[in-house]
């Protein structure tokens, strides 16, 4: 394994996906790519408020993507990020092509035991469509790993 990709939205679940990314990582000499991509969103309340709005969701983007690389980073793994545009689980499968990752991890939101509940959309997606190895990261295994 020599490329993981790993989705971040910057949640409590997305960082459970970033430590196992990690973790995987280190054990295979991996580098990491950490995407973000946020939807994109029209201009339909004016200028200024879609500016606001603009730079608030690219600050928080740009932010969660600083963090997972510097969590990487810390744990001695080559990282590197990407903040991109549109839908979310489309753009993470193109990401991956791209850069011919060996494995996409996503996290889940763990809400209950039915896939339909226990996926979010975006994961759900990725998993169903994906050319290549999902990891779906729940709570679960961090506590498990934990103990």
């Amino acid at each position: 394994m020599k490329q993981i990709l790993v989705a971040t939205d910057g949640s409590e679940n997305s960082r459970n996906a970033l430590d196992e990314a990690v973790e995987l990582a280190a054990a295979a000499g991996a580098k990491l790519t950490v995407v973000y991509v946020r939807h994109a969103q029209l201009p339909v309340l004016g200028e200024p408020v879609y500016q606001r709005s603009l730079s608030a969701d690219l600050r928080h983007a740009n932010e969660a993507v600083a963090i997972a690389t510097g969590v990487a980073h810390s744990a001695g793994v080559e990282a590197e990020g990407e903040v991109l545009e549109g839908e979310p689980a489309k753009r993470i499968l193109e990401l991956a092509r791209l850069r011919d990752v060996d494995l996409i991890v996503v996290g889940s939101r763990g809400r209950g035991a039915l896939a339909n509940t226990l996926l979010g959309s975006v994961s759900r997606d990725v998993l169903h469509h994906a050319d290549r190895p999902v990891l779906v990261a729940t709570r679960r295994a961090v506590r498990r790993r934990a103990a």
